[in-house]
C-alpha cells in the first residue's frame, strides 16, 4: 500500500486496482479543483472501499512552491526533479497544469517515462510539435488527452443535445461572450508574452466550442484588439469574425477587461434562439434557454462537476480505450485558429485557416 495522508486514507484505500497521478503544475486549477476531481472518482471495479484514483505526487519548477502545495492538499511526493518523480511506479498519469511555455517539455518526459497524459490546453504552440507529441504517445500505446473542460458542463451537453435534434432549424449564425474579467491573482504570465493576451486564455476555448457543438472547424479569421486596460504588451479585448467552414458566421468577444459582462453564447435559428449564460466551467451558475418569437424557456440542465467528468473521461481512455473529452487533433485545430487570428492582429487582414491537423 502506498503511503498517504491520513485525511486521505479516511475516504478510500489505496491497492493496484487505484491509478495514481502526478500533478505537474502547482496552479489555482490544480488547487481548487483538479486535485478533487482525481480524488473524486468512483470506486476502483471490485472495491467499494477502495479509491479509483489517486495522487501520488506534485511537480514544480519550484522546489520549495512545490512543498508548501504539497503540505496544504495532503501530498506525499513533491519537488522539482520531474524525472525522479516520473520513475514512481505507482504513478501511471500525468496531469499537465504547469504555465504553457511548459506544457510540450513536460508532455515528453511523461511520454518517455511511459505514463498517459491529461494536458490543459495548448498541448503545444506550434502544430508540428503537437503533431510529434502525439505520435509519440501511439507509438507508445499511450493515451494523450487535453483537458478542454468547456465541453463537459451541463449546459454545453444540453446545448449539443438541442442543436442536434434541430431545436432552432437552420443555424444562422454564433456569437461567444468570453469576457469575465482577469481575476487580479492570474494578471502574471498571463498578461506576458509569449503565451499571455486572451487568445490563447479565451479564443482558444471558444474555437474548441464551435467544434464540439456545431462539428465544424474555422475557415477564416479577422481578429480586432479593442483596448487594453491592464498596461500590458499583450492583446487583453479582442473581437473576432470568424467564418466556418460549412459557411456559418461567428463573432467571438474575448476579453480580460470587462468586469460586468457575463459569460455566454447565443446560437441564432430559422426557427428560434439558444442562449447560454454563465457557461465557464467554474461557474454554477450555467443557463440554457431556448427563445421562440416572444417566447423564452429555460431547459433543465444537469448538474456536471466538468472536472470530475474530464478525469472519468480519460480514464474510460486508459482502462478501456475509449474516446478522451478532447484529442490533440482537436487541440491544434484551436492553436491554428489562435496562430492565424495573431497573424490577423499583425496584418489587420481577414487570414485564412490550415485545414492540416
Amino acid at each position: 500500500m502506498t503511503d498517504l495522508p491520513l485525511r486521505r486514507l479516511t475516504l478510500r484505500r489505496i491497492d493496484e486496482r487505484s491509478v495514481g497521478f502526478l500533478v505537474a503544475g502547482a496552479s489555482t486549477v490544480a488547487a481548487r479543483w483538479m486535485l478533487d476531481a482525481i480524488w473524486g472518482q468512483p470506486p476502483a471495479i471490485g472495491g467499494s472501499d477502495v479509491a479509483g484514483a489517486y495522487v501520488v505526487g506534485l511537480y514544480s519548477h519550484n522546489a520549495r512552491f512545490a512543498q508548501r502545495f504539497a503540505d496544504a492538499h495532503g501530498i506525499v511526493h513533491a519537488g522539482d526533479d520531474l524525472d525522479a518523480l516520473l520513475a514512481r511506479r505507482e504513478i501511471r498519469c500525468v496531469y499537465v497544469g504547469n504555465q504553457p511555455r511548459h506544457h510540450a517539455a513536460t508532455v515528453r518526459a511523461a511520454l518517455l517515462a511511459g505514463k498517459h497524459v491529461l494536458c490543459e490546453p495548448p498541448l503545444a504552440h506550434t502544430l508540428e510539435e503537437s503533431q510529434e507529441l502525439e505520435q509519440m504517445a501511439h507509438h507508445r500505446g499511450l493515451v494523450l488527452a487535453l483537458n478542454y473542460t468547456w465541453r463537459a458542463t451541463g449546459v454545453m451537453r444540453r446545448l449539443r443535445d438541442e442543436l442536434h435534434a434541430d431545436a432552432i432549424g437552420e443555424l444562422l449564425g454564433v456569437r461567444i461572450d468570453n469576457t469575465t474579467a482577469l481575476p487580479l491573482a492570474r494578471q502574471s504570465w498571463r498578461l506576458q508574452p509569449p503565451d499571455g493576451g486572451v487568445l490563447w486564455d479565451r479564443t482558444l476555448h471558444d474555437v474548441d466550442l464551435l467544434a464540439f457543438l456545431l462539428l465544424s472547424a474555422p475557415a477564416e479569421i479577422h481578429a480586432h484588439t479593442l483596448q487594453n486596460l491592464l498596461g500590458s504588451t499583450v492583446a487583453e479585448d479582442v473581437v473576432s469574425v470568424v467564418r466556418l467552414r460549412n459557411g456559418l458566421p461567428v463573432v467571438l468577444h474575448d476579453a480580460f477587461v470587462l468586469p460586468h459582462a457575463p459569460t455566454g453564447i447565443t446560437i441564432f435559428g430559422s426557427t428560434g434562439a439558444l442562449l447560454a449564460s454563465n457557461i465557464h466551467p467554474d461557474s454554477t451558475l450555467g443557463k440554457l434557454e431556448l427563445q421562440r418569437g416572444g417566447q423564452m424557456k429555460t431547459l433543465a440542465v444537469a448538474a456536471i462537476d466538468p472536472y470530475r467528468a474530464a478525469v472519468a473521461r480519460f480514464l474510460a481512455a486508459v482502462r478501456l480505450g475509449e474516446a478522451p473529452l478532447a484529442t490533440p487533433r482537436d487541440d491544434r485545430r484551436a492553436v491554428a485558429t489562435v496562430l492565424a487570428a495573431q497573424q490577423s492582429l499583425q496584418l489587420r487582414q481577414t487570414l485564412r485557416i490550415p485545414q492540416a491537423y
